[in-house]
């Protein structure tokens, strides 16, 4: 058996990383971008979140191409928060697949609220820092969050409920995983 072989075969047994023991604060402060990971669809996965200004002082949510690329979100008590606004849930639901927008405000909307937690990267098996969905404020807990095609070749962020099955057969909403990627030298303080 040749080299080549004999690293497609360990390649595919997809070994997984180890994930350590050291708790997460669910407080970030050292700036981070967003990436967005579905290995399954090529599309959307390894994908930047960009910020679009909308009315009012709110930040909309895409991945490549739309927006302006973005390298300082921070996490505060489980909200991804950009300068002076925080990621929400509300606004342009959805019927066909029961989703609901996730943007930035300063508003008081319901909050979307993460839970950073160790996972492992499906490209790489190195250990990375995913940003788990939790809650939609004031809503009942779990859920999660995907991504759906909306202009541009770009993708909008949504809250995809607990016990929904519906699909938008134009519009399919992937879910996927938000990977918190350090800004800066490459490290997030605090963290292990």
């Amino acid at each position: 058996m040749n080299l080549l072989r004999i690293a497609c075969v360990f390649a595919g047994l997809g070994l997984a990383c180890t994930i350590p023991d050291l708790p997460i604060p669910n407080t970030i402060t050292d700036p981070f971008r967003l990436q967005v990971q579905n290995a399954t669809v090529a599309r959307v996965h390894n994908k930047f979140t960009n910020l679009v200004a909308s009315g009012g002082g709110d930040q909309h949510l895409f991945i490549d191409p739309v927006g302006t690329p973005t390298s300082n979100f921070t996490l505060s008590q489980g909200v991804i928060q950009w300068q002076n606004v925080r990621a929400v849930i509300g606004g342009e639901y959805s019927q066909i697949d029961s989703t609901t927008k996730m943007f930035m405000t300063g508003r008081g909307d319901p909050r979307a609220i993460f839970e950073p937690v160790y996972g492992c990267n499906p490209d790489t098996d190195e250990v990375q820092i995913e940003l788990e969905f939790v809650t939609w404020q004031n809503h009942p807990a779990g859920g999660w969050i995907c991504v759906r095609p909306s202009y541009d070749n770009g993708h909008e962020f949504r809250y995809y409920p607990p016990d929904n099955n519906k699909v938008d057969p134009n519009r399919t909403c992937y879910r996927v995983t938000l990977v918190v990627v350090p800004a800066g030298d490459g490290t997030v303080e605090g963290l292990p």
